[in-house]
């Protein structure tokens, strides 16, 4: 049986969502993060010793990582459904928007989030940062213009 190991605040949402879009059955274990320092519990650790999320388990496998865990549970769960088949026209454009979103721009977000904190913009790091965030946002604006999904039609 696939278990969802949820930690609050993290992106084991997007696994959860998942799940339900595609009506397969699942059990949800939640965690809460840990009062003195907002990381994840002794017990969540035990299935990744960093402690990151999301982390599933499908019998004897425990798997991390939110691109690697949609594609099998696409690939195992999802009988076609919301993912393209490789010959299909839209296959490349729905594998490069998926990963790019949380490999390339979500690490934008995520440093623009950090620098905003600190030196302000003039800062050269937070210049960086800001420019990448609006050319990525800029590419997001296109692509929406061009077709209703990321993944194409």
């Amino acid at each position: 049986m696939l278990t969802v190991h949820h930690l609050g605040i993290s992106q084991s949402e997007r696994i959860v969502w998942l799940c339900e879009e595609l009506e397969i059955p699942y059990t949800l274990k939640r965690y809460d993060r840990r009062a003195d320092n907002r990381l994840a519990p002794d017990e969540y650790k035990a299935l990744h010793p960093m402690g990151i999320a999301p982390v599933i388990t499908d019998g004897s496998l425990v798997l991390s990582e939110s691109g690697a865990i949609c594609d099998y549970i696409c690939a195992k769960y999802g009988d076609g459904r919301l993912t393209p088949k490789p010959n299909d026209p839209d296959f490349a454009d729905h594998l490069f928007w998926f990963h790019w979103s949380n490999g390339t721009f979500m690490t934008t977000l995520m440093m623009q989030l950090v620098l905003s904190g600190g030196g302000g913009a003039a800062n050269p790091a937070s210049v960086f940062v800001t420019d990448r965030s609006q050319r990525g946002w800029a590419m997001v604006e296109k692509r929406l213009g061009e077709a209703p999904f990321f993944g194409g039609r």
